[in-house]
């Protein structure tokens, strides 16, 4: 756990560097705090979202900018969506997975065009983007699709990829497969 945790460090510290606020889940514990902890430290700015069911279970992070309270899950993703203008995985949980797919998901769809990236400290998303590219070498998802997304192992090399990032896939991204 020490890894992802300066990796966090790391993560807030090239945000702030970049003049980039935070957006994320609203809780005080594990990486979503740890995250916003030092984003606060070195200054910058931390809008947190967090389900009125979740705020006493995730113990809602009282010290930032701004802290939206929504009713559900599904709300919660739709504000960070709204409000954010990148988005970046971090290793986490089933939460972190439903996050990162739903974002990817609508970028692929054209519901927006922000880039996603993945910040793969020491391997975590290994299996995934391995997984990935069998869904590329299998015909499930285009390469264009699955190079848009930004990896890095590096924190300051992903801002500064998804600071560059591009949309490359047709705004139509369905086609006939026949």
């Amino acid at each position: 756990m020490a890894q992802y945790e300066s990796t966090a460090k790391l993560l807030a510290k090239a945000l702030v560097e970049a003049n980039i606020e935070l957006v994320f889940g609203g809780g005080k514990v594990g990486l979503m705090g740890v995250l916003a902890d030092n984003v606060i430290g070195y200054g910058g700015k931390v809008t947190g979202v967090i389900p009125i069911g979740l705020s006493t279970k995730e113990v809602a992070h009282q010290n930032l900018t701004e802290l939206i309270t929504v009713t559900d899950m599904h709300e919660r993703k739709a504000k960070m969506l709204d409000l954010a203008d990148a988005f970046i995985a971090m290793p986490g949980g089933i939460g972190t997975m439903d996050e990162f797919f739903e974002a990817w998901t609508w970028y692929q769809l054209g519901i927006h065009e922000k880039p996603v990236g993945i910040l793969n400290v020491e391997g975590y998303f290994d299996s995934l983007i391995n997984y990935l590219h069998t869904m590329v070498d299998q015909g499930f998802l285009s390469k264009d699709h699955f190079g848009d997304l930004c990896i890095s192992e590096c924190p300051a090399t992903l801002v500064h990829d998804l600071n560059l990032s591009e949309r490359t896939l047709e705004s139509v991204w369905m086609t006939d497969r026949d």
